[in-house]
């Protein structure tokens, strides 16, 4: 009685003062679109999940140490075809150097030219050779050159340059057969420099060049992260600025510079999401206004009830601005939920009030009786979804939180907004044209005749919902194993932002020739990297199926090389051993192949940082200069980190390496995407059961009876199970999105119980009140599905399946609240679930009070007449009355 006498001064209070609820209304309504307005929309993977996982703090730390690992992959293209390139290539430098020109805080470094760093390797790859490897080399060396010695002349001095070889010694010596030699002296086999040859000759002139010659690519590596959507916008404008100084030149020489990579990916994947956000909010909005018009049949109940709609859809972002700051890609949509949700008790309201009027009963009687019926129902349906998305917020994925504090937050906003000021909008509207009374119709024959036969035999319905119950639950275990899914590949955005994006990025990626996934590790020391690098070695060693997924690990010792000294002595010393004497005794090719081994021995000398090139020592430099600190790994071209298993197994390589007694993971989006979905796995699980646990507790709590609890929950059980089971046999898959559709179905299973018993509860009768309540119950689930039919037709794919999951639970829970709710119903004694005698409501006389046009709220006793059999609904007894 509590609740009926808070509604009862609710709708008096927005009847009396309608002009200041409406203007308190409409100023909450701005100042809720003006805050949530500011909300920003964050689209990485690492919004998702908590801030303390090891995965999150890794990149946090990347971010502050290195600056980011945003990438911007430039594509010059020819127009006019390959005979064009070269002025391409004239403009690349001069286009790296402008990018360059931007200064440390927008660029950390462009690469343009493979040149450099091919002369580099080839110059110096004695010293990139393994110690063990130039030891053997030099060892094998001696011992072929002692065994032919013996063998020769014991008093011979191959190692005197000056005598020259006896007739029939030349070609007499053979080194290309020694296993440790082979590499450097077999002639059949490419010499070391020719090997770094021919891993740069893809670079045609050093440049980035495509396979077909239109086009070549700058990697311009960032300052930023990919994660703040502001830091990529002022630096993508800044490098257009910069390509604009060139125009004139661009078009002289027929070119077009367009961007891919990282930062291009994600402003154009935010652009989509935005747009796809504003359209389908939109689109929501203007579909269920419509279809409440038909519903209707008056413009004013419609234009009230979206006025109704939209402050409290604006205030609930408006609060999330407040709490959380942002959004994600999980929260990003939820305008359209809040609103396809939150129409539902408007709906009901507008529903029965419609009823009274077309009865002839005064606006304000209408109001308070509407009030009245439909509130135990609907607070319990708003209640009941606001617990469901409420209990989210106890997982630790950030997505799910928020997810659930908007959800919770818009459904009790939405209910209050429509006791508060659906009265106080009839009032004004009745008062800018008064409304014309219309005859009642009668409820239409067939569909009276239709629920009639329905439940004519509610054992048989019931019956019929079990079986497909458990037909349902058999399907949903059977397909538990392959519940998750093992591809995300199937999540990525189709469009990924836009098709110009995606070929943008398609032609750069073809002009690399290398793989640019991985991770990175940051390290307290140079020595620190080297010993990381070390000891995922011997993890591949070990676990010798991570070769299929790691290529290599990557420090500044892959660019100015570790226990240089040592190797000089070797080279030398093996330099030293390649005499002339030697030379004249192999035969040719072998001689020409060794005097080449032996220039490039005795040129090598020890080098150090300064005489790298820059764009191989950018890979390893910090914000603060620091150099060599870091560790890259990288992940093969043919990995497929895509695959689940593939991932994990990546990720679980690149973390907790140990290094110096502590451990060390590696940072990078592939390390996120693991956490991510291990996250899914064990929140999921665990916010699902509670949630439905909540929601079952809320209404045996609401009701105060073991019996009518237990009525509720089983009829929107059965309609969470059957969900279940229809998606599993649909082959939906399980992902770190559409998780939370389970929780939404238990909210929308209790919302439709819930209205569909209240009505049951005061009408005493099951036909007239399905009667009642049934096109009510089928406008709103028609509002919600299309909220959820906006997302189906999403770029992601993630969004698409959430769609299909709430659109297949909304189904089934509306199924089971309009056909098997009232099945066991008809199968219970009336005093389970007829209400009392002061609060049931007689369907011809719904409100007998000491007239007038009001009603006051507190404790009015309503008369009803005596409600009819349960086994004999008025359809049937009229018959019988003819007869």
């Amino acid at each position: 009685m509590r609740l009926l006498r808070f509604v009862g001064w609710l709708t008096e209070l927005s009847l009396r003062r309608w002009r200041s609820l409406l203007v308190l209304g409409a100023l909450l309504g701005l100042a809720g679109a003006w805050l949530g307005s500011r909300l920003e929309l964050r689209t990485s993977f690492e919004e998702l999940l908590p801030e303390d996982v090891p995965s999150v703090r890794s990149a946090r730390e990347l971010a502050r140490r290195v600056g980011g690992d945003g990438t911007v992959l430039v594509l010059v293209e020819a127009e006019g075809g390959p005979q064009e390139l070269p002025g391409a290539e004239e403009l690349a430098p001069r286009l790296a150097a402008a990018f360059a020109a931007l200064g440390p805080d927008v660029v950390r470094s462009v690469e343009w030219n493979q040149d450099p760093v091919k002369r580099w390797y080839a110059d110096h790859w004695p010293l990139f050779l393994p110690a063990e490897d130039l030891r053997g080399a030099r060892d094998a060396l001696v011992k072929v050159l002692g065994e032919q010695k013996a063998r020769l002349n014991p008093t011979l001095t191959l190692l005197d340059e000056g005598a020259p070889a006896a007739d029939g010694e030349a070609g007499a010596l053979e080194l290309g057969r020694a296993p440790d030699l082979q590499r450097l002296l077999d002639p059949a086999r490419p010499s070391p420099r020719a090997e770094v040859e021919q891993r740069f000759a893809r670079y045609a002139g050093g440049f980035l060049v495509h396979p077909d010659r239109r086009s070549l690519t700058l990697v311009v590596r960032t300052a930023g992260t990919s994660l703040a959507i502001s830091e990529v916008r002022v630096a993508l404008a800044r490098m257009q600025q910069a390509v604009e100084a060139l125009r004139p030149e661009l078009e002289a020489r027929h070119l077009r510079v367009s961007f891919g990579g990282s930062y291009p990916i994600l402003l154009a994947e935010y652009g989509a999401l935005v747009r796809d956000a504003a359209l389908s909010f939109a689109a929501v909005l203007a579909i269920l206004l419509l279809s409440m018009t038909f519903f209707f049949g008056e413009l004013r109940l419609v234009l009230a009830l979206g006025a109704t709609l939209l402050p409290a859809v604006a205030v609930t972002f408006g609060v999330a601005w407040a709490g959380i700051g942002y959004l994600n890609t999980q929260t990003a949509f939820l305008g359209t939920i809040v609103a396809g949700n939150g129409i539902n008790y408007g709906i009901i309201y507008l529903g029965r009030l419609k009823q009274l009027r077309r009865r002839g009963v005064p606006l304000a009687r209408a109001c308070h009786d509407a009030a009245r019926v439909t509130a135990s129902g609907t607070l319990l349906a708003a209640v009941g979804t606001s617990v469901a998305y409420g209990t989210l917020m106890i997982a630790t994925n950030r997505g799910f939180r928020h997810f659930g504090f908007i959800g919770g937050i818009g459904m009790v906003v939405c209910w209050l907004a429509t006791f508060a000021l659906l009265p106080a909008l009839l009032v004004l509207l009745d008062r800018l044209r008064p409304r014309r009374v219309r005859p009642r119709p009668p409820p239409p024959r067939r569909a009276v005749a239709a629920l009639d036969r329905l439940l004519r035999h509610p054992r048989l319905v019931v019956g019929a919902f079990a079986v497909l119950t458990a037909a349902a639950a058999g399907v949903y275990v059977w397909r538990l194993p392959v519940a998750l899914e093992q591809n995300l590949d199937n999540l990525r955005n189709d469009e990924t932002g836009s098709a110009e994006v995606r070929r943008v990025q398609a032609r750069a990626q073809g002009s690399l020739g290398r793989s640019i996934a991985g991770a990175v590790a940051l390290l307290p020391s140079r020595e620190g990297a080297d010993a990381y690098c070390a000891a995922l070695e011997e993890r591949q060693r070990a676990q010798p199926r991570l070769r299929a997924l790691v290529e290599g690990c990557e420090t500044l010792a892959s660019v100015v090389p570790l226990r240089q000294a040592e190797k000089l002595e070797l080279v030398r010393d093996l330099g030293a051993r390649l005499t002339d004497r030697v030379l004249e005794r192999l035969p040719a090719a072998q001689a020409a192949r060794a005097r080449e081994l032996r220039d490039d021995l005795r040129a090598q000398r020890a080098i150090s940082e300064a005489d790298a090139p820059p764009a191989l020592l950018d890979a390893f430099r910090e914000r603060d200069g620091t150099v060599g600190r870091i560790a890259f790994v990288r992940a093969r071209g043919e990995a497929r980190l895509e695959l689940v298993p593939n991932l994990r197994r990546f990720a679980a390589a690149v973390r907790g390496v140990p290094v110096g007694g502590a451990r060390y993971d590696a940072a990078g989006v592939d390390v996120v995407a693991a956490d991510l979905l291990d996250d899914v796995e064990r929140q999921g699980a665990r916010t699902t059961a509670l949630s439905y646990a909540c929601v079952c507790a809320l209404v045996f709590a609401f009701y105060r009876s073991l019996r009518q609890g237990a009525l509720l929950v089983a009829s929107f059980t059965s309609g969470a199970i059957l969900m279940l089971g229809f998606t599993a046999a649909a082959g939906l898959r399980i992902n770190f999105f559409n998780i939370a559709a389970y929780p939404i179905t238990f909210g929308i299973a209790v919302d439709y119980c819930a209205n569909v018993y209240a009505r049951l509860r005061m009408r005493r009768n099951v036909v007239p009140a399905l009667v009642e309540v049934v096109p009510a119950m089928v406008i709103c689930s028609w509002s919600t599905v299309v909220s959820y039919a906006t997302l189906v037709v999403s770029f992601s794919p993630a969004l698409r399946s959430f769609g299909w999951y709430a659109m297949i639970g909304e189904l089934a829970t509306l199924a089971a609240a309009v056909v098997l709710l009232p099945a066991i119903v008809q199968l219970l004694p009336a005093r389970v679930w007829h209400a009392p005698e002061g609060e049931a409501a007689d369907e011809d006389e719904p409100l007998r009070a000491g007239g007038g046009d009001r009603v006051g709220p507190p404790g009015l006793r309503l008369t009803a007449s005596a409600p009819p059999s349960r086994a004999c609904p008025p359809a049937r007894a009229a018959r019988r009355r003819r007869s």
